[in-house]
């Protein structure tokens, strides 16, 4: 049940956030991890939700040395752990920005990519400016050129053809423009054909410099133009002086114009944020960071701080999700970050000044008693309203999108066991008015509902983080399956192998401190638990409020193996 994530090649456009795709836009709220290059805004980046992980992997100003290979293989390891990956590229990824190479490396080792289109600084740098590259009465004909390596002796530049088209775009030119200038000129482009640099375009301090080709690096070096800027040659560069009188109307109000709202996983993250202070003032308190300079087992740790195994090993696992540790086979250590900011005895060392802050707004006190003694027994039945409701919100929130991923039409009658019941009745009488959906809460009391025959699919709707694999396969065991029936397990599951993000570990852990008996399910443990019942499963995906989704097919004699595996336990 391993899933691979996925990784989208996707242009940034000029650099403004309003000149996103939408497309683009919506990939960068909604990724895991985000890898950029040197020429991408914060206020692109802003978009990006707070938990996700932002990778810089552009190479120094002024220096060619590429750092490809180790962004080839970040992409490729990121996508691996699960993680929606997106590669943000100034202007588009496939115009002398890597993206086909990168693309290559994608498919040759076997990782799901996408590519999403971007405006491209070779059109929208001279837009920007009031330039524009064709027109009716001056230019029929555009290229495209980089200007990276128009000095090199290895290069594929054919200035003889170039000389002779209309208008010229050259990307990555600030350093060779002098030699650019003099090759066209000496294959036979006038000196006085009109030549403009735009530099920065469409960013705060965007420029733009005209002259002619016998001029214009003389000119660039006297006005100071620095990269990134784009070389426009040709007659349509007269244009500039009737265009570039346009007002422009994007927003340049600081960096949170325009922004969306939180999404839903965000929002849950927020609802969250504060026992995330809690879980890092125990750790300061406790001295965990002190401990952790090199790595050792849990049980070690426990053991000099006379701490529960279990329970402390939940709590570092958050602080694995919020990047203080890490996990490796000899136990937990810290990251630098802990390293530098919070050991005590650390030269730059934020220790109290962390804790005294943490202290003003938020106390760890049931966190303590988990750590010292565990997780205590709890009844599911047994809890607030509030929770209650809190479980058929989720569930009720998830059901359209589980709804998707289903067909259903041969598979009547239904069964929704758990939570969302109205909510999953409600989509599928829209979609399939004919079938008949029976429900069953077992966290409110009320009895397996026996019809005569069998289900021919079963929705488990948010159960999972109220029962151990034994109580599971209890109430498995009581539903009559028909042969090859569809399983439809929908609650909060940690991926395989993969270090959930913080608002997702955080909640499971602020569970178990509340109410004891929370169990903490991966999509591992729960295939394991399936398999052992004779369950084939088919296929996992995430869905919508930090969820995911189970698909598994029962096997022909369902009930049987069922009820003798929950004997057996």
């Amino acid at each position: 049940m391993a899933q691979i994530g996925k990784v989208y090649l996707v242009g940034a456009g000029p650099g403004h956030p309003e000149l996103l795709t939408i497309k683009a836009a919506e990939l960068i709220k909604t990724a895991d991890v985000v890898i950029y290059d040197r020429l991408i805004q914060e206020e692109v980046l802003a978009l990006a939700r707070p938990s996700s992980q932002r990778i810089y992997m552009g190479k120094p100003v002024g220096k060619h040395d590429s750092r490809q290979d180790e962004a080839n293989e970040l992409m490729a390891r990121k996508a691996r752990e699960g993680n929606m990956v997106v590669r943000l590229k100034g202007g588009d990824p496939f115009l002398f920005g890597r993206g086909g190479e990168e693309a290559e490396y994608l498919a040759d080792h076997g990782i799901p990519f996408e590519v999403i289109p971007g405006v491209c600084s070779a059109l929208s740098a001279p837009l920007s400016a009031g330039i524009s590259v064709t027109h009716r009465d001056a230019a029929s004909a555009v290229a495209i050129v980089t200007g990276h390596n128009a000095d090199s002796t290895e290069s594929r530049i054919d200035w003889n053809a170039l000389a002779k088209i209309d208008t010229l775009v050259f990307l990555m030119c600030v350093h060779n423009l002098e030699k650019i200038a003099d090759s066209l000129i000496a294959a036979g482009r006038s000196p006085e054909t009109p030549a403009a640099l735009v530099q920065m375009a469409f960013w705060h301090d965007e420029a733009a410099l005209t002259g002619t080709l016998s001029t214009i690096a003389a000119d660039a070096k006297r006005s100071g133009i620095k990269p990134p800027a784009t070389l426009v040659i040709g007659e349509v560069v007269r244009l500039r002086e009737k265009l570039k009188t346009s007002q422009r109307d994007l927003q340049r109000v600081g960096h949170t114009s325009g922004l969306p709202g939180p999404a839903p996983d965000e929002l849950l993250r927020l609802a969250t944020g504060s026992f995330g202070s809690q879980v890092l003032g125990w750790a300061l308190e406790t001295g965990i960071f002190d401990l952790l300079e090199e790595a050792q087992p849990v049980c070690d740790v426990a053991s000099e701080l006379s701490l529960d195994a279990d329970a402390l090993n939940e709590i570092l696992q958050s602080l694995v999700a919020l990047r203080l540790l890490e996990f490796r086979p000899e136990g937990y250590r810290n990251l630098e970050l802990a390293s530098r900011y919070l050991r005590r005895q650390s030269s730059q060392s934020l220790h109290a000044a962390l804790l005294y802050h943490v202290t003003q707004f938020c106390r760890w006190d049931r966190l303590s008693e988990f750590a010292r003694h565990g997780k205590r027994a709890g009844d599911p039945t047994r809890h607030s309203e509030l929770r209650l409701q809190m479980a058929e919100c989720l569930a009720a929130f998830a059901a359209p999108a589980v709804a998707d991923q289903m067909e259903l039409p041969t598979l009547a009658p239904v069964l929704v066991i758990g939570w969302g019941a109205k909510a999953y009745r409600d989509v599928i009488a829209q979609r399939w008015p004919s079938l008949e959906v029976r429900e069953w809460n077992v966290f409110r009391d009320q009895p397996y509902p026996a019809i005569p025959g069998r289900y021919g699919a079963v929705i488990l709707s948010g159960v999972l983080e109220w029962c151990g694999a034994a109580e599971l396969e209890s109430l498995l065991g009581q539903v009559q399956f028909a042969p090859g029936a569809l399983l439809f397990c929908q609650d909060t599951l940690l991926p395989i192998g993969v270090q959930p993000p913080p608002h997702v570990s955080l909640r499971m852990l602020a569970l178990q401190v509340a109410n004891g008996h929370s169990h903490a399910w991966s999509t591992t443990r729960l295939t394991t638990s399936l398999q052992k019942l004779g369950f084939a499963v088919e296929q996992g995906k995430p869905v919508l409020a930090g969820s995911a989704l189970i698909i598994a097919r029962s096997p022909q004699t369902v009930n049987a193996a069922l009820v003798a595996a929950s004997a057996a336990d």
